[in-house]
């Protein structure tokens, strides 16, 4: 291959690249303003109080789309490894989009277990195992913000209420937190999450 035709394929990468970083950063905000209002009305609800346990149909929505996105996540994974092969090539932005859908589907298969679960331990480990996911992601990004800059200071404020986020669901796993107040607050951290990772998107 000539060095043109290779200066013309990485800038046909970079071109692919910086439209899937807007395809990504779209997606992931859309999902973090859903999980926003999807939390903010579960947990202020009060239905883990009022009404007793979830709807087994709901919680099973919820796991099985944490399912569908983990098979997503899997085949990217594997066009990824195709991709290092020289079969094809294929953009880092697309290969690193299937680290957040598996984050994604993780916290939809631990909130569909947390709600179908009838035993109080299996709950408390859902909720803790949401709060670690929230927590490790929170603690990434906060080791990475300069306070002194205002546009990453507002990225370590949306980290913080990640963490925040993670505290409490760990707290309400000892507390016994009724199951819309601890979906409601998974919801509301990964909704963050999602928003920081539009953010990032973006920043590459």
């Amino acid at each position: 291959m000539s060095e043109v035709q290779n200066v013309a394929a990485y800038a046909a990468i970079r071109e692919r690249g910086a439209r899937q970083a807007r395809k990504n950063a779209a997606v992931q905000a859309a999902a973090g303003g859903i999980l926003l209002i999807a939390g903010y009305f579960t947990a202020v609800s009060g239905y883990g109080e009022t009404v007793g346990a979830a709807h087994p149909a709901c919680a099973a929505l919820i796991l099985v789309g944490g399912l569908y996105l983990c098979v997503q996540a899997m085949l990217v994974v594997f066009r990824a490894l195709l991709a290092q092969y020289g079969h094809f090539a294929m953009a880092a932005e697309e290969a690193a989009f299937s680290l957040y859908e598996f984050r994604v589907s993780a916290a939809l298969m631990l909130t569909g277990l947390r709600l179908l679960l009838p035993w109080r331990a299996g709950q408390a480990l859902c909720e803790l195992a949401l709060a670690a996911i929230l927590g490790w992601c929170a603690a990434a990004r906060l080791r990475t913000v300069n306070w002194r800059a205002w546009r990453t200071a507002l990225f370590g404020g949306l980290a913080a209420g990640g963490a925040a986020a993670a505290l409490a669901l760990a707290v309400g796993a000892f507390a016994g937190f009724s199951w819309s107040l601890s979906a409601g607050l998974a919801a509301l951290g990964f909704g963050v999450d999602s928003l920081l990772c539009a953010l990032e998107s973006l920043r590459r």
